[in-house]
């Protein structure tokens, strides 16, 4: 189970997709690719902020496309991740290293489901004992 990050499923519908992550995409089983319903809200956050009604609309048909593909594959924040949010949460903060909360609840989900993190931001996940790979890096 691998769960793809905000910076990935949007680099597939930006103007500048990375030909890696789209390589990296296709080398995957796809029932084997889950999205969060944290990634759904970063999505409809930066789909609502634009002011431009055309676009803002055609992002809004994109993410309802997202959900129809990715049906039965959307991974919620419920009892057992929120339990590991406040661990990766406190951990990191007593280290000095306060995490974001949308990164420590989607890391929470994929702890929660033993699944691997498909991010380009992998530094944000450091130490949190959580399986990553990084699909804009070559060989990933």
């Amino acid at each position: 189970m691998i769960v793809l990050d905000t910076n990935v499923i949007s680099d597939v519908f930006s103007r500048q997709r990375s030909q890696k992550v789209l390589n990296w995409l296709n080398a995957q089983e796809p029932a084997t690719l889950f999205l969060s319903t944290i990634v759904f809200a970063e999505l409809y956050f930066g789909a609502y902020l634009v002011q431009e009604a055309a676009r803002r609309d055609g992002l809004l048909q994109s993410i309802f496309r997202i959900r129809g593909e990715f049906s039965g594959r959307i991974l919620v924040f419920g009892d057992v991740p929120a339990e590991q949010y406040g661990r990766i949460t406190a951990t990191r903060r007593l280290a000095g290293k306060p995490i974001e909360t949308k990164d420590a609840m989607i890391a929470a989900i994929c702890l929660a489901h033993d699944a691997t993190l498909a991010t380009r931001n992998v530094r944000d996940f450091d130490g949190l004992d959580l399986k990553l790979v990084n699909p804009f890096e070559a060989g990933a």
